[in-house]
């Protein structure tokens, strides 16, 4: 093609992008917000939030703040915190404390990007997050580099279920959306 035929070209593609006069509808990615389009988030089958649900649990904390307060534990290590703010049933913390010593692995660049309270007792959190915590280590086992895990967007969803008591706070689990 000459350079006249690419000048048409570029010039015939800018106005077909231009002609539609849309703009790109811009997307909330904070904590607080929820998503505006839940085609473009993963598990767009997942429940909407339910706005009358409150996102506080009995001490005033919402889902991505233990579930934050949950993964700053995990990077420190400081398995009684992380244990705490587990959602019941929990597993005997001496037994769960030794097999996390065994796999310290920490979570670098956890972002929270959604919240849906969708039951009374349940919320999802949509995060993005690495596991990379032996990435810069030389002679990785084969083991350890399956343990690397990278989750761009659209991220995955966590759950964190409460108790039916008056008194009850959000605890991180390890099931899915659907679960």
């Amino acid at each position: 093609m000459g350079r006249g035929t690419w000048l048409v070209l570029a010039l015939v593609l800018v106005l077909a992008g231009c002609s539609t006069n849309a703009t790109p509808a811009a997307t909330d990615d904070s904590a607080q917000g929820v998503s505006p389009s839940t085609e473009t988030s993963v598990g767009a089958t997942v429940p909407q939030d339910t706005p009358d649900l409150p996102h506080a649990d009995f001490a005033g904390n919402a889902p991505e703040e233990v579930l934050l307060a949950y993964v700053r534990a995990t990077n420190r290590q400081d398995w009684k915190t992380r244990w705490a703010l587990l959602a019941p049933p929990k597993e005997d913390f001496a037994a769960v404390a030794t097999a996390w010593d065994e796999d310290p692995v920490p979570y670098d660049d956890f972002t929270v990007h959604e919240v849906r309270v969708v039951e009374p007792n349940r919320a999802l959190v949509r995060v993005t997050y690495a596991t990379i915590g032996f990435s810069a280590m030389e002679g990785l086992t084969a083991e350890e580099r399956r343990k690397l895990v990278i989750v761009r967007e659209p991220g995955e969803w966590w759950v964190l279920e409460k108790g039916d008591t008056d008194d009850a706070v959000w605890g991180v689990t390890f099931k899915g959306p659907h679960d």
